[in-house]
Formats: C-alpha cells, sequence, structure tokens
C-alpha cells in the first residue's frame, strides 16, 4: 500500500513540474496571482494644445484649446481643459471700416472651459482613437471693432456648454501623441442682440499635440 502511494505521489510531482515547464516554455513565467484589483497599473499625465476651423454663427472661426489631465491605467484620462474662439476671420484684422464703409455686422470672441473626461480605445497600440467630453461654462462677446474690443473687453452673455469629441491618435514617441480631431458644442441659447440663439452649436475640427507620460 505505501509502495503504491509512494508511485501515485512521484506521478503527481512530475506532472506538476512538467505542467509548470510547460507554462514557462508558453512564455508565462510569471509567478504571481493575476487578480482584479492589481496594483501594477501604470497612471500617467499629458498637457495637450489644440488649433482648429469652427463655423461659429454662420461665419468662418478659429478655436484654440488647452487642457491637462491625469490618466489611469493607459484607458482613461480625466482633468481641465479650456477653448478660446473667435469667428468672422475672413474679415480680419476685423476694422470698423472696409473699403472705407462702416461694416453693420456683429462679429463673436470668447472662450469656454471645465471638466474633461476621455476614455481611451486600444491606447497601446500606434494608431488608437479617445473620446474626451468637456462639460463646463463660458462667456461671449459681440463686437464691431475688433481693436476696441480687444482693449475694452466685456461679456456680453454667459453659457454652458458640452463638447463631445472624438479623436484619431498617433504614438510617435513615448511622450509625443498628434491627433486629428472632430467636435460638436452643445450650448446653451445666447442672448445677444443681432446673434443667433444657436451662434455656438456647431462643429469643429483640427489638431491636437499632446505631451506627457503616458
Amino acid at each position: 500500500m505505501k509502495t503504491t502511494i509512494s508511485i501515485l505521489l512521484l506521478i503527481l510531482i512530475s506532472s506538476l513540474v512538467e505542467a509548470q515547464e510547460t507554462v514557462r516554455f508558453g512564455g508565462y513565467d510569471d509567478q504571481e496571482v493575476k487578480t482584479i484589483f492589481t496594483k501594477e497599473k501604470r497612471d500617467g499625465f499629458y498637457g495637450s494644445f489644440s488649433m482648429g476651423y469652427s463655423p461659429i454663427d454662420n461665419k468662418d472661426g478659429v478655436t484654440v484649446s488647452a487642457r491637462g489631465c491625469w490618466i489611469m491605467d493607459h484607458f482613461f484620462s480625466f482633468g481641465m481643459g479650456g477653448t478660446a474662439f473667435i469667428n468672422d476671420i475672413d474679415r480680419f484684422p476685423w476694422d470698423y471700416y472696409v473699403n472705407d464703409e462702416a461694416v453693420n455686422a456683429n462679429s463673436l470672441a470668447g472662450g469656454y472651459g471645465g471638466l474633461i473626461l476621455e476614455p481611451i480605445i486600444f491606447p497601446l497600440f500606434p494608431v488608437h482613437v479617445s473620446f474626451p467630453v468637456l462639460v463646463g461654462v463660458g462667456g461671449i462677446s459681440d463686437y464691431l471693432d475688433y481693436d476696441y474690443y480687444s482693449s475694452y473687453s466685456s461679456i456680453s452673455d454667459f453659457f454652458w456648454v458640452v463638447e463631445p469629441s472624438v479623436e484619431l491618435e498617433v504614438n510617435f514617441t513615448k511622450w509625443l501623441r498628434i491627433a486629428l480631431y472632430g467636435t460638436y458644442r452643445f450650448t446653451s441659447d445666447i442672448d445677444i442682440e443681432g446673434v443667433s440663439k444657436d451662434a455656438l452649436k456647431s462643429y469643429s475640427a483640427g489638431i491636437t499635440f499632446k505631451m506627457g507620460l503616458f
């Protein structure tokens, strides 16, 4: 009986050793038990700068954005961001007079900012997508003469904004990502005489540069 038990134990030990060697040679030489709540998650951060085009109140406009975010285990980031905008850029430098005639048109400028929430899909792939969403508030002003506006600016109205985005990112280096983006602004109504209440509800498209520890 003892001999039989000893033989069974030897067979069991041999099988376990063989299984361990198979796992090791199969590329799984990590002896630590994997759990859902692992401590080996890697966090990071980044700062970004964006430039884009956006029609605002049916006039060509430009947007300039910046944000700073904390990245949680590569797949989700959150932080703060903001965007400045101005329209009627084809009338640069926004003089009140064009060809010695007074311009009777409202141009717009302003900005908004708030919380950024950003799911990231397949972040370790060289090319991947992310979906930043900005939720915040902003202010807008109208002007006829930009030189006067820039010297004596005042807020004409405030608004809330929700701006979902999609970004197609390329990992150029470990610290640099470049993305093409598209967004759509959902805002509360704008209350400025001579300006559409939906003036800011529009798309935006451009390029983003992200630098940080990804």
